[in-house]
């Protein structure tokens, strides 16, 4: 699209990022190991990473950052391995295994990617989930390592941490499809109607609304009422004004100016 004039590339841009922002927070491995559900995340190269061990404590990894929530509700924020050192034994602890599900989602990516190349069916692989939480979960922090010793007040059990659902990897639900319905003039319920049910929705300040639809489509709701659905892999954009008029638009070819 870069043919276009530049005065139209600003939603192009947008449309992009809500692309990007969504990628990195909807799941494209998903692990249950013994301590924690593992999440690699769609954005890839350097995806991010969202652990959620079963004890409440949470990682989120970024190509820059990693952000660790332990179970008592601190949370520390640290960039490279300089900043790792600073952290609890606990806060590490959480990170090496957060390391560990990482490495193992990649193998699982790599592995299950070039089975997917090999299919001649052409069936898309992804998401997928492998295992499932075990009916017993144990902390990782009550299994220390042999050079590693509890202290006194370890041995007494954690009080139930208070869980919130992770706003990394909120999933949406028919509940969220019919109340944006409820709100949606009639042609954003035909878009919602045509192309699937809305599985998250984010708001970006000034800009609008950009929902992920279990089609795999983008569909973005920018202020002004008009519309952007975006198919990754797809060179056509489909582009409704404010008044309702739907345009499919291929590549090279200009949106109106709004």
């Amino acid at each position: 699209y870069q043919d276009l004039p530049e005065k139209y590339w600003k939603k192009y841009q947008y449309a992009t990022k809500f692309v990007q922002l969504i990628k990195s927070k909807t799941p494209k491995v998903t692990l249950y190991t013994k301590y924690a559900k593992v999440m690699l995340m769609e954005n890839t190269p350097n995806a991010d990473l969202e652990v959620c061990f079963y004890d409440g404590a949470k990682t989120h990894k970024t190509s820059e950052l990693v952000r660790v929530v332990e179970k008592s509700g601190k949370s520390y924020t640290v960039k490279g391995e300089v900043g790792l050192s600073g952290l609890s034994p606990e806060s590490r602890m959480y990170v090496e295994l957060s390391e560990e599900g990482y490495s193992m989602c990649l193998s699982l990516e790599a592995a299950i990617t070039a089975e997917e190349q090999r299919s001649t069916k052409k069936v898309p692989f992804f998401p997928i989930t492998i295992g499932r939480r075990p009916a017993s979960s144990d902390s990782p922090s009550t299994v220390p390592a042999p050079s590693q010793q509890l202290h006194p007040d370890a041995a007494s059990p954690p009080k139930p941490p208070q869980i919130t659902p992770s706003m990394i990897s909120y999933d949406g639900s028919d509940f969220t499809t019919a109340s944006l319905n409820k709100k949606c003039p009639p042609t954003q319920q035909e878009v919602v109607q045509n192309t699937g049910k809305v599985v998250k929705s984010i708001f970006v300040p000034n800009v609008g609304w950009a929902s992920q639809l279990t089609s795999g489509e983008v569909w973005v709701q920018f202020n002004d009422g008009s519309q952007l659905v975006v198919q990754a892999g797809v060179s056509c954009i489909t582009y409704t004004s404010p008044e309702g008029r739907i345009t499919r638009y291929k590549e090279n070819e200009k949106l109106p100016e709004h």
